[in-house]
């Protein structure tokens, strides 16, 4: 019975029909049950949003934090690239013959001005790499003789050092952006308290919506096949729930009746117990 499947159960059955693309695209393609995607969208958020705390960051914090890596790997390579394309320029500069003493005492002057602490910036907080970019900005502003310098240095694809140097400010930018958004996020899951009544809401949005797409489905003149993809692990699901609560004779179609009150699994029970927060 569907009243008794559990969050994490919900969460599951109806995760495919959002974000696997080959099972959304089969959905939409069901002409009774397609204006119900959005419906079952916002369903599988709000189930998402109560499903009981596991140790460790939630789903989107993850993806922030996975994003804040690749985006600090970039700034840390872009880094390297105009520290080490300087002291590169140095050597050809005293590599000439005669050498280009100027050049090269310009390339000295420089360096320390983008790296006075040398590549240890790339082993700080991505707060302090987005603020030491800001200030590498300021600096081109201020000294526009630098980045008319760094315009002659050469870098591949017939760009120069000034176009990695603005490519490394704008990681600057996208780490802080990033950073921002994770410190918003930590805020709101802090929070946004999920008690029994939240749990409730979710369970019975997503009861309706459900029920609603296998109502239209018996009225479905789609192919078989696709109609058991879609309701097929749903009822499957409701079955084995009805089992384990001592449901309805086996061959008897799940109820699709609005349950009275939410079935509450172990975790859920610990986390929102009498009006309780689930973290």
């Amino acid at each position: 019975m569907l009243k008794h499947l559990m969050i994490e159960e919900m969460v599951a059955l109806v995760s495919p029909w959002v974000e696997n693309a080959q099972r959304r695209r089969l959905f939409l393609s069901i002409p009774e049950i397609a204006g119900l995607h959005p419906k079952a969208v916002a369903a599988h958020e709000a189930v998402l949003a109560v499903r009981p705390s596991k140790a460790g960051p939630s789903g989107k914090m993850s993806a922030l934090n996975d994003e804040l890596a690749r985006v600090d790997e970039r700034h840390d390579h872009l880094a390297k690239a105009v520290c080490w394309g300087i002291d590169a320029h140095r050597e050809h500069c005293l590599g000439e013959d005669p050498p280009a003493r100027e050049r090269a005492a310009t390339c000295d002057q420089v360096q320390p001005k983008l790296f006075p602490g040398g590549l240890n910036i790339i082993k700080a907080s991505p707060t302090a790499e987005a603020g030491n970019t800001a200030r590498i900005a300021r600096l081109l502003e201020e000294e526009p003789s630098i980045g008319e310098f760094l315009k002659g240095i050469p870098a591949p694809g017939k760009t120069t050092l000034l176009h990695t140097t603005q490519r490394w400010i704008k990681t600057g930018k996208e780490l802080e952006a990033i950073e921002h958004r994770r410190d918003e996020l930590a805020a709101k899951e802090k929070t946004a308290p999920v008690t029994r009544a939240t749990i409730a809401a979710a369970r019975s949005q997503w009861f309706r919506v459900v029920s609603a797409v296998l109502s239209n489905l018996e009225l479905s003149d789609a192919p078989i096949e696709a109609i058991e993809t879609i309701r097929g692990p749903v009822l499957k699901a409701s079955e084995r729930a009805g089992k384990r609560y001592g449901g309805p004779p086996a061959g008897e179609a799940p109820s699709l009746e609005e349950p009275g009150g939410p079935a509450v699994d172990e975790e859920e029970e610990a986390g929102a117990g009498d009006g309780g927060i689930v973290s």
